[in-house]
């Protein structure tokens, strides 16, 4: 078969589409984060392990598993660990508080939740406990590990609700997206194909893993081989030097990203604050399409042929 870009949008799962990119190309690095590299065969091999260590717990195809966890290699192997058993996972932003959690929480009926303990000053472990929360476990740097002997096939069955995205509720209670493999590998091709990355781009993830983004933009990079940097945490400047450092060429997120790029260009008119760069790109409620050359592009990139 032809493992074209094309080819391996048509994958069922998230499962296959993560086994046939390692059998392609499993030195190439997938995630770059701090001095910490994930391979695209370690994805595979490091993910089937902690799936073992889950299914030890308990967890099951099908089982309701939420996490609230931020931007980091472990969450990466954590969801792809539950797609590995086919299990149903929701993911929380690491920002949403009592309501929004206890919300998802009861509504999703989740029989497990990972969390992160005290992260930016805020203990999620003692929130989940306040909730009633069941089983709750860390996962923030120290994931279950089993033997993948034990694993059941991985699911073949793209199209089964397995996820579960909440909205933020603003006006009233939020709202629970259900998503199957193939909507997310549906909006990550989509997103792929529409910024025709190459296998020699950097991207970057500097937005909330457990947004949609994630997992679209992962397939994104599982469809044409190549990296992306992940930031835990987002601020200007000091995310600056990972940029420059790993050579990112694709970054975005939403009008809030841009503005903040913005201002630190400011800064330094005539230098651009991140050279190798040559596309913004991404979504949000009022930015539905992509940063344009003219107005971010050429203030911000390396290039002033920077496209959208």
């Amino acid at each position: 078969m032809n493992e074209t870009p094309y080819a391996l949008s048509s994958c069922r799962t998230l499962w296959e589409l993560a086994t046939r990119r390692a059998a392609l190309t499993p030195d190439r690095p997938l995630f770059l984060q701090d001095d910490r590299t994930l391979t695209f065969g370690a994805l595979r091999a490091r993910a089937e392990r902690v799936a073992a260590g889950l299914y030890g717990m308990g967890v099951r195809p099908g089982t309701v598993v939420a996490w609230q966890l931020p931007t980091r290699v472990e969450t990466v192997l954590l969801s792809f660990a539950l797609a590995r058993l086919g299990a149903v996972q929701t993911p929380v932003i690491p920002f949403y508080r009592d309501r929004e959690v206890g919300f998802a929480l009861r509504e999703s009926k989740a029989e497990f939740f990972a969390v992160p303990g005290e992260w930016r000053g805020f203990d999620h472990a003692e929130m989940a406990r306040r909730l009633g929360a069941k089983g709750v476990f860390g996962a923030y740097d120290d994931l279950p590990d089993g033997d993948p002997s034990v694993l059941p096939p991985p699911p073949s069955d793209g199209t089964a609700v397995r996820w579960i995205y909440w909205t933020s509720g603003t006006t009233s209670d939020p709202k629970g997206v259900l998503h199957t493999d193939r909507s997310l590998i549906a909006g990550g091709s989509c997103l792929a194909h529409a910024l025709r990355p190459s296998a020699d781009d950097v991207g970057s993830i500097a937005f909330p893993y457990a947004h949609i983004g994630g997992p679209d933009y992962t397939v994104m990079l599982l469809l044409y081989g190549f990296p992306a940097v992940l930031f835990e945490q987002f601020a200007l400047p000091d995310a600056l030097a990972a940029y420059r450092w790993h050579g990112v060429t694709m970054a975005g997120g939403s009008t809030a990203f841009y503005s903040m790029f913005l201002a630190e260009q400011r800064k330094r008119p005539g230098t651009p604050i991140v050279p190798s760069l040559r596309l913004l790109a991404g979504a949000g409620p009022r930015s539905r399409r992509s940063c344009t050359t003219r107005s971010c592009a050429r203030w911000v990139c390396g290039s002033p042929t920077a496209t959208a």
